[in-house]
């Protein structure tokens, strides 16, 4: 879901909109220039787009994690880089390493913090 905040009195300006389901979602970065959502889905050990438009279609594509790959087991909260050119595209992102929700091969790892290099809209794995 979304909704626009009042940038005085921080509070809901219009009702909530859809935006998508059918994720497991632990934290989100936004990329408003893009009008893209980065998600982290811990139990699913994915990153997970989604389009920010208003009634959305509610598709999310997996950017990275699918296959699986034991270095994003566990994704939990993701901030933007902050160095110039990184704000839409390199996001760090910690890692449980599986511990909460082992992996599908039922190996928990160390907990980790990532970087990643998130793919421009269209393409769908992550480096």
């Amino acid at each position: 879901m979304r909704v626009s905040v009042d940038p005085t009195a921080h509070d809901p300006a219009d009702p909530a909109e859809f935006v998508a389901s059918g994720t497991i979602a632990d934290d989100i970065c936004l990329d408003e220039d893009a009008g893209l959502a980065y998600i982290t889905t811990h139990r699913e050990n994915t990153i997970d787009r989604v389009r920010l438009a208003p009634g959305g279609s509610g598709t999310r594509q997996i950017v990275a994690g699918d296959p699986f790959d034991d270095q994003l087991a566990g994704p939990s909260s993701a901030a933007w880089g902050r160095r110039p050119g990184d704000y839409g595209r390199i996001a760090y992102v910690t890692s449980d390493g599986g511990l909460v929700a082992p992996p599908p091969d039922g190996i928990v790892r160390h907990p980790k913090l990532l970087r990643a290099e998130l793919p421009a809209v269209g393409a769908t794995a992550a480096s």
